[in-house]
C-alpha cells in the first residue's frame, strides 16, 4: 500500500471530537498521528490503474469472522482496475487485487457500477459498453472469485447497479440499469428476469453522447421512500432540459416492473438532476428521506414518504464555484444524534488555489439547513486530485460480535486514493 497521507478538515467539531474543538487545525493532526481522524489509503503497489483508483468505491459489510474490522472495494473507471481493502480494527489497511481470468477477458472494461448483494458475501459488478459487450458479473469476497451472471450486447447493460429484497424468495434480488432500460433479477437469478422500458412517466434512457463521468456509476437505490413497500429509484440526467428520477415497484407474483411515479427536477436547466441518489433519515423520524444531487451547483432533499411530483423540502447549494457540487451524495450520523447527516461532494471544487482539488461539504439539521464549517478537502491540494470523485459511509467493527448498528465512517474517494474519518461523535471506533 503506499503511505499514508493527512488531510486537512477545518473545523473539526463534528468529525474530531474529542481532539478536533472548533478552531483546530490541521496542524494539531499531523504531530498526534496515533489520534488522528483521517487515514489515506492508496492501491495495491500491483494495481494496473495507480491514478485510478477511487473514482467508484464501495463501503462494504465487515467480514463476521473479524478478520477485518472494515472492508470497501475500489474500482478503476478507464480501464480494469479492482482492489479490495481491509482495514484492522486499530486502523491499518491493507489492499488485494481482485484478478481472474474473467477480467482477463473482458477487453480491458473498467468495472464503473458496484452493489454489494446483501447477506450472500458476494457484490455486483456492472462493466458496461456504448458499443460491444456489455457484462455483469459476481464477485465473492471470501474466495475473491468473479463469475459471469449476465453477457449482453444491450448498450450500457450494468451502468448503474442495485442489490436488495423488493418482495421475491429470501435471496435478494439483483437490480441492473442499461442505457434504457431496467432490469430486474428475482431471488438473483439471470433466468428469472423482468424488465421495465423507458417511459414518458419514468424516463430511463441515458444519451450516448452524455459526458462519461454522468455515466459512471449511475444512481440506482432501493428503499420504501413511498409509504408502500420498496422500490427501485433511479436517476436520469440528461442533455438538455430538465432530468428525473423515477420510481419503480416489482411485484414478483404478477412478475413485473411498474412505473409508480417521478419527480422531475424543480428548475428546467438541472439537466444533471438525477446524477447521484442518497437515502437517510436526515429528520430523525424514522421515515426514510431522499437526497437529489443536481450538479452543478445543487442538491435536493425530499422528505418521506414522497408523493407523485413532490416538491423538494430543502434545496442544498454550493460553498464554491467547482461545477460539480452534488455529483457524489452520502448520508450517515455524524454526531451519534437523532438524524443524519448529508455529505455533498464537488470534485471539481477550487482549493487553494487548484481547480479540481475537490470537496466535500457537510449538511445537518431537519431540513440540511446547517452547514456544517467542516467542509473536507486536501491538505496539499493538487490540481484535477478530484477528492469526493465518490461517496461512501463505511461500517466499522472494532470487535466481534460486531453490533447490530455499527458506527459508519465517512469514505471519500479521490482520483488515486480513498480516504475515511476515524472519530465519530464522542467516540472512536478503532481499538488502541
Amino acid at each position: 500500500m503506499r503511505a499514508a497521507a493527512w488531510f486537512a478538515v477545518g473545523a473539526l467539531g463534528m468529525i474530531g471530537a474529542g481532539l478536533g474543538a472548533a478552531g483546530c487545525d490541521w496542524r494539531d493532526f499531523d504531530s498526534i498521528q496515533d489520534d488522528t481522524p483521517v487515514l489515506a489509503v492508496g492501491p495495491p503497489s500491483d494495481y494496473q490503474a495507480p491514478n485510478d483508483f477511487g473514482g467508484v468505491i464501495l463501503a462494504l459489510t465487515p467480514p463476521a469472522d473479524g478478520s477485518a474490522a472494515a472492508r470497501f472495494l475500489g474500482s478503476a473507471t478507464s480501464q480494469t482496475g479492482l482492489a479490495i481493502v481491509d482495514i484492522d480494527p486499530s486502523g491499518h489497511a491493507s489492499g488485494h487485487n481482485v484478478t481472474s481470468s474473467t477480467l482477463d477477458s473482458s477487453n480491458n472494461s473498467a468495472v464503473t457500477a458496484m452493489a454489494e448483494i446483501p447477506g450472500t458475501g458476494n457484490v455486483l459488478l456492472g462493466l458496461p459498453s456504448l458499443s460491444s459487450q456489455s457484462t455483469l458479473l459476481t464477485l465473492n469476497l471470501t474466495s475473491l472469485v468473479v463469475s459471469p451472471f449476465v453477457l449482453s450486447t444491450e448498450a450500457q447493460l450494468g451502468v448503474g447497479v442495485a442489490a436488495g429484497a423488493l418482495g421475491g424468495a429470501a435471496a435478494p434480488e439483483l437490480v441492473a440499469l442499461s442505457g434504457s432500460a431496467l432490469h430486474v433479477y428475482l431471488d438473483g437469478l439471470s433466468t428469472s428476469e423482468l424488465v421495465a422500458a423507458d417511459s414518458a412517466a419514468c424516463p430511463l434512457v441515458l444519451a450516448p453522447t452524455l459526458p462519461s463521468v454522468e455515466r459512471i456509476n449511475r444512481a440506482v437505490v432501493i428503499g420504501a421512500l413511498t409509504g408502500s413497500g420498496p422500490q427501485i429509484v433511479v436517476g436520469t440526467p440528461v442533455l438538455v432540459g430538465a432530468g428525473t428520477v423515477s420510481f419503480f415497484t416489482v411485484d414478483a407474483t404478477a412478475r413485473t416492473v411498474t412505473c409508480a411515479q417521478s419527480l422531475t427536477a424543480p428548475m428546467v436547466g438541472d439537466s444533471q438532476f438525477g446524477q447521484a441518489l442518497a437515502i437517510g433519515d436526515f429528520d430523525g423520524d424514522g421515515v426514510p428521506d431522499l437526497l437529489v444531487g443536481s450538479p452543478p451547483n445543487r442538491a435536493y432533499l425530499y422528505r418521506g414518504p414522497i408523493a407523485a411530483s413532490a416538491a423538494p423540502t430543502a434545496t442544498l447549494t454550493a460553498a464554491t464555484t467547482g461545477g460539480a457540487f452534488g455529483s457524489a451524495l452520502v448520508a450517515l450520523s455524524l454526531d451519534s444524534k437523532a438524524g443524519d447527516e448529508a455529505l455533498v461532494a464537488d470534485p471539481k471544487a477550487t482549493v487553494g488555489g487548484q481547480d479540481g482539488a475537490g470537496s466535500v461539504t457537510i449538511f445537518s439539521g431537519p431540513a440540511l439547513a446547517t452547514k456544517s464549517p467542516t467542509i473536507l478537502a486536501p491538505h496539499d491540494p493538487s490540481g484535477g486530485e478530484a477528492y469526493g470523485a465518490s461517496l461512501g459511509a463505511l461500517p466499522f467493527c472494532a470487535t466481534v460480535p460486531c453490533p447490530a448498528a455499527p458506527p459508519r465512517l465517512p469514505l471519500v474517494g479521490a482520483a488515486s486514493q480513498v480516504f475515511t474519518y476515524f472519530t465519530q461523535g464522542l467516540t472512536d471506533p478503532r481499538t488502541k
